[in-house]
């Protein structure tokens, strides 16, 4: 592994010791809430099994003695006077059929299995988040605290410690390394094979900027990013890593995974943890460890951006030395750091709570780039966001060529260049000027940088007393990226039911490219940061378990299911057009080698709302669990100096774009961009939108949230795609029916015959509606009274910019005028849609396959 540059990480200075599982820092600062208004509050303990007593003593009245001993036909008490005889006993009763314990592996028998958490019936109480409730339904008065499950989990680890020589034999001559992994204890259905609950490990994590500080929510044993009553607030999310002896093994997925293993895998080398490290003498037999956590983290975009201008040969102002500098590279705390909170425990890595976007300044100036129009042309604009990489012109939509993945991103691939910095220092805001487009076109100005607190980077375990004793010492990849507006679905989930449910005939051009899950991709971690990650080692998103002796049955949990991220790689889309959650590099070697693939953080946008604008105006454009905002904005979008529509797949609401109010009269949609408007001109209609080319979300801080996005779950999520998918097919776009041919696969056909057509409305409704009343009476169908949506389409012609130079409080208003030449409405439940175009006999089409 690489040395470390002074200052390119942070130690913590910290000694993990046992004493720190639970005590508590100043509640006021964080926290976790782990019951109604509780926060937990616990002893100093000596050793492992203090640690395991004292987190027992304070959930005991909670409702977790009686639990457990209901649960172990009384042969569990957590209050037992020889707790250490009683966590180890064979157990000859464990009743699964008791809430939240359906899914503990059949093979475990005891409270405390040594090595072993899956089979650790304790473990997976505090661990499992469908443990919440007795058999009435009644819910336990609290919770565990991170710390209180580190402290139990370790306590696995620890009650019979192996020695070196031990794990050596285990690894049985393959290398034995010191690695970081981010880890999860997941439920049945989400394990890596999805049979029982089971801790999941990835050498690569991801947590979330904010602008609040982090709340651990102990019953659903997540970190949430909600602000109570703020809507426009996000809490950071932090990840939790931890350091474990793995040895280096070939593929296996009966033994180990990965998840989701591809058909090459047996030919790849994979990390899988053996024994998890930590401070003190009960770890390994014979040894007093001190293990210390290190992170560091980066944002070099205005680095690499300054850089790229550069070798391109476009006008530059810096270079050099001062390249070097904040805020052209962002450092570690001033992204995150090892938390020192006790209540979250050990390893917590804990992005910093701040603005989500900055004005970015220098040596007390602000700081600019020179706008030259030769990089500024039409072809490398996208709705007034500059393209820095130039990809392939096309004189009509060319949607598949959007998901190329050769090309190289050694700089952030949008950046904003919409505010002016004139020469007295004043900032020129060129979003209210009607010209926007041919200012930036022309350049020659200087464009005012802006800076966030997204970056990417690793957590690294230090150990002296193991130095000589292992063959390799590997670091975690470690991810800070934007809110998460969808944290209840997971892109993993979406996948597996884009591969295994959607109807063959529907799949291949549902969106334009698979919605994969970073876990899925094969992808070596940033070979450019100073933390030794090799371009070879491509497993670090794979997610793998604890070897396995054998596969037991399925089993199904019977408790409540937590169904949204929980910051390992199954949560992130894998598709680095530029990125989501990372971006992609690429490393060439030799002419026989193919290119070689990297996550790279500073190919994002600058700032990464930049990203944000796009990839959800285009909401075909990115086929991960994010907003699909194509109904914000007029459908025929200028990308790459062409007219570039988007089809709607998975639609926000009217209320979720604020084209509807909510019940109390408020408006909320999530980006703050309102929707579109009707208006009657004559005997013509026309739709009204927000232009995209003077919406700037630097405009517009403090209006993003998650306040509805954040209610959709997966099945809301499926139910919305499937019905916009039957919708089409009910206006005749049928993906069969569609050719290919050199220049327009069918897949190409399919995507714009859908994006001719507009959704102006999508609302959810209620039995009962009168409209629907009329249409079930006349087309002879009644609908499912399950999810029932209601379309409101237009296909569109010509559009018109206009301008209201007046406009609200001195700020002008922008919008496109857009031709509604056919309109059609829909009602549709399960596989059912009743349509009337203009106004007509409403019909029923069961077209779509199901």
């Amino acid at each position: 592994m690489a040395p470390h540059h002074q200052g390119e990480s942070i130690e913590m200075n910290q000694r993990v010791t046992r004493r720190t599982f639970l005590n508590f820092a100043t509640i006021s600062l964080g926290g976790a809430l782990v019951g109604p208004g509780q926060y937990a509050l616990a002893a100093d303990p000596n050793s492992l099994m203090d640690g395991v007593a004292a987190a027992c003593r304070r959930l005991a009245a909670s409702g977790w003695r009686q639990m457990l001993l209901d649960v172990t036909g009384g042969e569990l008490d957590i209050t037992a006077p020889d707790l250490a005889s009683a966590l180890t006993r064979k157990l000859t009763r464990i009743d699964r059929t008791y809430p939240g314990f359906g899914d503990f592996d059949v093979a475990g028998a005891r409270a405390i299995e040594a090595g072993t958490p899956d089979r650790s019936l304790l473990y997976h109480a505090f661990a499992s988040p469908a443990v919440v409730a007795d058999r009435s339904g009644v819910e336990l008065a609290s919770f565990p605290t991170m710390a209180e499950i580190e402290a139990v989990e370790n306590y696995v680890y620890g009650v019979a410690p192996p020695t070196m020589e031990e794990i050596r034999r285990q690894a049985a001559g393959h290398p034995l390394g010191i690695v970081v992994y981010a880890l999860q204890y997941n439920n049945a259905p989400r394990g890596v094979h999805g049979r029982h609950a089971q801790l999941c490990f990835a050498r690569s994590g991801i947590g979330r900027l904010g602008t609040a500080e982090p709340l651990y929510d102990a019953k659903h044993r997540v970190f949430t990013a909600a602000v109570q009553d703020k809507p426009f607030e996000f809490r950071v999310v932090p990840r939790r890593y931890a350091a474990y002896l793995a040895v280096q093994l070939s593929g296996a997925w009966t033994r180990f995974g990965p998840q989701d293993a591809l058909p090459d895998d047996d030919k790849r080398k994979f990390w899988v943890p053996l024994h998890k490290l930590f401070s003190g003498s009960e770890c390994l037999k014979g040894l007093d460890l001190d293990l210390r956590i290190k992170s560091g983290l980066r944002n070099d975009l205005l680095s690499m951006f300054h850089k790229y201008l550069d070798v391109q040969g476009y006008k530059n102002n810096w270079r050099g030395e001062d390249l070097e500098h904040f805020p052209f590279v962002i450092k570690d705390e001033k992204i995150g750091s090892i938390s020192q909170r006790a209540e979250f425990g050990t390893g917590v890595l804990e992005p910093r709570p701040g603005p989500l976007i900055s004005p970015a300044e220098y040596k007390g100036r602000p700081l600019t780039f020179p706008v030259d129009g030769r990089h500024s042309k039409p072809t490398n604009l996208q709705l007034s966001a500059l393209q820095t990489l130039p990809e392939a012109t096309f004189d009509v939509p060319r949607y598949l060529a959007d998901s190329g993945q050769d090309d190289q991103r050694s700089a952030p691939q949008f950046v904003n260049i919409r505010h002016r910095v004139m020469p007295d220092g004043t900032v020129q805001n060129l979003n209210l000027k009607p010209d926007l487009r041919q200012i930036i076109e022309k350049g020659g100005y200087d464009a005012l940088h802006y800076t966030d607190g997204a970056g990417d980077g690793w957590v690294e375990a230090h150990c002296a007393q193991l130095d000589g004793k292992v063959d390799a010492r590997l670091p975690a990849y470690a991810m800070i990226g934007l809110p998460d507006f969808f944290p209840a679905v997971n892109q993993r989930d979406l996948m597996l039911w884009w591969q295994r449910e959607v109807p063959e005939k529907v799949r291949e051009a549902l969106w334009v490219i698979p919605p994969l899950a970073l876990s899925q991709t094969r992808i070596a971690a940033n070979i450019t940061l100073p933390a030794g990650f090799s371009v070879n080692d491509a497993t670090v998103t794979s997610i793998v378990s604890h070897l396995e002796p054998a596969l037991g049955p399925v089993q199904r949990p019977n408790g409540p299911l937590h169904s949204g991220k929980t910051g390992l790689p199954d949560g992130s889309p894998g598709i680095f057009d530029p990125g989501w959650d990372t971006s992609q590099g690429l490393h060439f070697s030799n002419p026989d080698k193919p290119l070689q693939r990297f996550m790279a953080g500073y190919g994002l946008g600058s700032p990464f709302i930049e990203d944000a604008k796009l990839c959800a105006a285009l909401g075909n454009y990115w086929p991960g669990v994010a907003p699909d905002a194509t109904r914000t904005f007029a459908p025929d979008k200028q990308v790459g100096g062409i007219k570039y529509p988007y089809p709607t797949i998975t639609p926000l609401t009217d209320e979720e774009i604020g084209m509807a109010p909510l019940p109390n009269g408020t408006f909320l949609p999530w980006d703050g961009v309102r929707g579109p408007r009707v208006e009657q001109v004559g005997a013509l209609r026309y739709a009204i939108y927000a232009d995209a080319w003077h919406t700037d979300y630097i405009d517009m801080l403090g209006t993003m949230t998650a306040a509805l996005t954040s209610r959709i779950d997966l099945a809301e999520y499926k139910a919305r795609t499937m019905a916009m998918a039957a919708v089409y097919w009910a206006l005749g776009i049928r993906d069969p029916e569609f050719v290919g041919d050199k220049s327009l696969t069918a897949t190409q056909k399919v995507l714009a015959a859908k994006a001719a057509w507009a959704v102006l409305s999508f609302r959810k409704i209620l039995p009962g509606d009168a409209e629907l009343a009329a249409a079930e009476e006349q087309s002879g169908a009644s609908l499912l009274k399950g999810a029932l949506f209601r379309f409101h389409l237009f296909r569109w012609g010509k559009d018109l910019a206009e301008s209201d130079e007046k406009g609200n409080q001195g700020k002008p208003a922008y919008s496109v005028r857009v031709e509604m030449l056919e309109e059609a409405t829909a009602y549709m439940s399960g596989s059912v849609v009743l349509l009337q175009r203009n106004g007509g006999t409403w019909t029923k089409d069961t077209s779509m396959p199901t």
